[in-house]
């Protein structure tokens, strides 16, 4: 036992030593010992044979070595293992693409630096559609009539096409669409099937669905409702009682009541009118039942937006959007910038006479104090505003305006009555950030009035817009846009000096030709003051790419000139260009843009010789800039 407490008690004290010699001195630096790095082994890939670009892209997209080929293993098991698992993807890769026979393997060369890795992929033949066939187990009779409009106008597939199972499997969906578009809201569809010949290399689709009872819509039903009027809805209402349902104007429906901005949300489902009926009736009525939750009708806003030329401006605003239970909306507005303030309140009043058609009152103080004149003016304004279809609609009105307008020393007291009349076609996807279709919008304005020797001008303009996406991502959300633009104006009216300066067309500026000096892309005056003009042209196209969620690219050229002639001339040597870049960020409100521009000539005055035309001009807003 003595010599055992001996042993116990050298083992601590040496211990404790150990310990005491490994803890470091206050002050001291314990020396660390670097831990050895193990470099990768890099490697390169080869591809064994021609493949379709399109085919090559996709097994690139899949593959785990070009994946992780920035990152290399240490050891060659590593790369075999990313091959490996090329391999069991490609298999995939390929029979997506109608490819079942295809054969995959990878050789490793390692006396190479980097190692090459030569992956062979024969794709083989590629199979094709031999037929299409929709079997129902309710209905077998009105598949006998449907099977072949559906397969190609529906789905766009008819036998012959080659294989490509993304298609073939979204198609369910639309055939889905495809009979409640017809009638038939409770069908079902399950996922397609298919029947492989490897002998005749062709593929059978199958579909089986049940159709449901065809529906005639009996009645229509609102629910959650607490302030507006339920009539308010049903004159949105795209559908009749006695008409078969359809699926197409359920949706237009359900758009139309959000766009009211009076609802936050809408659901429309249909139900069975009786419950007692029977379920395999081949018909049955049904109800349309609306469920809906009131927005709160008062709303208050704010904005800002910049340009190098206009400076600081900013907008308040404050609306109600259902006073009086039938959605309509008292608002009042004011804008301020160092070239103009504004001032309105306005009334509007949906269903005037009839559903649809909204009756919009004004007033509007504004003070201009720009280049080109500084003036005051009252307008009082009241039109007619009626939708034609979907993508149509138009307006009539009647507009007064009395102004006390100064250039330089001539002042103009206006008394004016001006009948607006507008048309307008907007067949775009979006209002801030259009990615496809088009907007056409013609405006005419005959004006009386005392205006020097003349009782009148006709002021009329155009603008066209259009947009062609080019590039979509897996989603199919448009990510590159070619946009466009054209617009055009004229003053009917004897001489130019006739035509008040706040009615008179000035071009330059965010809302026209970047690059351009606000109302500055024009005939000037010896003092380079803008004289405005009687026409106007402009021109501009807009190339956008969208790089990630949020974010985005532009690059632009614009053209625009003003005329003191009554016609415009979009060929004329006074057509000045400006050229830049921009970028957008995406925000749930809409895209915030960001542009430079640059004029791509820049006027000098005659006299001093200094340039007229800044070297650059710099524009943040909300939207796009058309």
């Amino acid at each position: 036992m003595a010599k055992l407490f001996y042993i116990l008690v050298i083992l601590f004290a040496f211990g404790r030593g150990y310990a005491l010699e490994e803890k470091p001195k206050e002050g001291s630096v314990k020396e660390e010992i670097p831990v050895p790095q193990v470099e990768g082994l890099k490697y390169k890939i080869k591809w064994s044979s021609t493949l379709d670009p399109e085919l090559l892209t996709a097994l690139k997209a899949e593959s785990t070595l070009i994946k992780l080929e920035n990152r290399p293993p240490a050891a060659r098991s590593g790369i075999i293992k990313r091959a490996q698992k090329d391999v069991i993807q490609f298999k995939k890769v390929l029979a997506a693409h109608g490819y079942f026979s295809g054969q995959i393997d990878f050789k490793l060369f390692e006396n190479s630096k980097p190692i090459k890795v030569k992956l062979k992929v024969h794709p083989g033949i590629r199979y094709k559609i031999a037929e299409l066939t929709l079997i129902s187990s309710d209905n077998p009779e009105l598949m006998a009539k449907q099977s072949i409009k559906i397969t190609y106008d529906v789905i766009g597939i008819k036998p012959g096409d080659f294989v490509d199972l993304a298609k073939i499997h979204s198609s369910r969906e639309k055939i889905k669409k495809y009979f409640q578009h017809i009638g038939y809201p409770f069908v079902e569809i399950q996922d397609p099937q298919a029947i492989i010949n490897h002998e005749t290399k062709e593929l059978q689709i199958i579909y089986h669905l049940t159709t449901g009872f065809l529906a005639h819509i009996q009645d229509t039903k609102i629910e959650g409702l607490k302030r507006l009027s339920p009539q308010f809805l049903k004159n949105r209402v795209l559908w009749h009682s006695g008409q078969i349902y359809d699926q197409k104007l359920v949706d237009k429906t359900r758009r139309r009541l959000i766009e009211t901005g009076l609802l936050s949300s809408v659901t429309i489902t249909p139900e069975k009118a009786s419950a007692q009926s029977q379920t395999s009736s081949k018909e049955e009525d049904v109800i349309m039942n609306i469920k809906t939750s009131e927005s709160p009708p008062r709303s208050i806003g704010a904005g800002a937006r910049y340009a190098t030329s206009d400076g600081v401006g900013g907008n308040l605003s404050w609306s109600h959007s259902n006073l009086y239970g039938g959605g309509e909306r008292l608002g009042a507005s004011v804008k301020s910038s160092k070239r103009e303030k504004v001032a309105k309140l306005g009334y509007d009043m949906p269903d005037f006479f009839s559903p649809q058609q909204k009756l919009m009152n004004e007033v509007a103080l504004i003070h201009d104090r720009n280049r080109a004149y500084v003036g005051r003016t009252f307008n009082v304004g009241t039109r007619v505003q009626r939708p034609f279809n979907d993508a149509v609609g138009g307006s009539l009105g009647l507009l007064w305006e009395a102004g006390h307008i100064r250039r330089e020393n001539v002042t103009y007291n206006t008394h004016l009555l001006g009948v607006p009349g507008e048309l307008k076609i907007d067949g775009s996807n979006d209002l801030l950030n259009p990615t496809h279709g088009g907007r056409a919008d013609f405006k005419v304005t005959p004006y009386i009035g005392k205006m020097s020797t003349s009782n009148g001008m006709t002021i009329t303009q155009a603008n066209l817009t259009g947009y062609l996406p080019f590039m979509s991502n897996e989603l199919g959300e448009s990510d590159g846009v070619l946009a466009g633009f054209v617009k055009g104006g004229s003053i009917f009216i004897k001489s130019l000096d006739f035509v008040p300066p706040n009615k008179r067309f000035y071009a330059g500026g965010g809302g026209s030709v970047r690059g351009y000096g606000y109302q500055l892309l024009g005939p000037l005056d010896t003092q380079n003051i803008p004289l405005g003009g009687r026409s106007l042209a402009e021109v501009g196209t807009e190339l956008r790419i969208k790089t990630t969620e949020t974010i985005g690219f532009v690059t632009f050229l614009e053209g625009g000139s003003v005329s003191v002639n009554k016609m415009p001339d979009f060929r004329g040597r006074n057509m000045l260009w400006g050229t830049g870049v921009g970028a957008r960020y995406y925000s749930a409100v809409g895209p915030i843009r960001l542009d430079i521009a640059i004029p791509l000539k820049r006027r000098k005055d005659p006299i001093s010789g200094k340039a007229i035309d800044a070297a650059y001009q710099f524009y943040i807003s909300v939207g796009q800039a058309f």
